[in-house]
């Protein structure tokens, strides 16, 4: 979830003068393949894949988890009464992050947040568990450990969640994870994912990447480190296993960073307006990435949301 308001798109100018003799054309970004979408205004925030190739989704404005199998069509696989922004894998069945009140209400939504946990079959298990000391929870992933940590956007921190004991705790604070305040609000830490055992972390307000090592005691080691910056925007990502990555950019803008940290553009369909999370599916030439666009919705966009693929390289 990059933006809450309005974001200014800013123009490039293309310079003049004499130009070089036209070189081979540049490779066209594939074309992207709707799998699902939903009546605009819509916010669909965060995604897991599942072992089938199914893929798990939040619907953020719609209070559900949706869920898209195997060559679909997408279904409600859990109803909520609070608003999903992120889904793990977790044990038998699956760990949500939400908001009891949206952001759409404005201010009044920080410190909102809980934590749901449901079944294989989508059903609410426990109590959920209220995450108060928390300003805006987002992005999830899961430590070897069994602990789950969790991107704090406006507090400038990464959470600590023990499934067992459900005690959420600071695992991690840093500056460089704020939220950028003015001239329009950004998140801070958004995306988690681990590579390496080292925990990547997407802040929308720098929109970078950046690794912070694990230790083998589950702590972080070391210092957060910048990986890539200057991107056209950043929210949820995904890590190829070649290395490298597939990042969202909240705008109409799917990127590639290759290992050396040089940026692509993986696909550009105007559908995907607002993109807020991309994951993989399937393995070699049959890997595709899907990719969640919002419509624009953050920005006041009221297009439809969307569910679509593209081969991923």
């Amino acid at each position: 979830m990059r933006c809450l308001f309005g974001l200014a798109l800013a123009a490039l100018a293309a310079g003049c003068g004499p130009q070089p003799p036209a070189g081979p054309a540049a490779p066209v970004a594939p074309a992207a393949q709707a799998l699902a979408s939903y009546a605009g205004p819509a916010f669909l925030e965060n995604l897991t894949a599942r072992p089938d190739g199914g893929v798990l989704f939040t619907n953020y404005t719609g209070m559900a988890v949706e869920l898209l199998p195997p060559g679909g069509p997408a279904r409600t696989f859990a109803a909520l009464d609070v608003h999903p922004v992120s889904i793990i894998p977790l044990d038998d069945g699956y760990l949500v992050a939400a908001h009891a009140t949206p952001f759409t209400a404005g201010p009044g939504f920080i410190g909102s947040g809980v934590l749901v946990t449901l079944d294989a079959n989508g059903n609410v298990t426990g109590a959920a568990v209220t995450a108060s000391r928390a300003g805006f929870l987002n992005g999830m992933v899961a430590l070897p450990d069994g602990g789950v940590l969790i991107a704090d956007s406006v507090k400038a921190q990464i959470l600590r969640f023990d499934p067992d004991s459900r005690a959420l705790d600071v695992w991690y604070a840093d500056p460089e994870l704020a939220p950028q305040e003015t001239p329009a609000f950004r998140p801070g830490a958004n995306g988690l994912k681990l590579r390496d055992g080292a925990l990547i972390v997407s802040s929308s307000a720098k929109t970078a990447l950046y690794s912070l090592a694990i230790g083998a005691d589950g702590k972080p080691a070391g210092t957060l480190t910048k990986i890539v910056g200057d991107l056209p925007g950043t929210d949820d990502f995904a890590v190829l296993p070649e290395g490298g990555f597939i990042v969202a950019t909240h705008g109409d803008r799917i990127v590639l960073v290759a290992p050396d940290g040089a940026v692509a553009t993986l696909t550009d369909d105007p559908r995907i307006l607002g993109s807020t999370a991309v994951g993989l599916v399937g393995e070699g030439a049959a890997r595709r990435a899907i990719i969640l666009g919002t419509g624009g919705f953050s920005e006041g966009g009221k297009a439809d949301a969307v569910v679509l693929s593209v081969p991923a390289p």
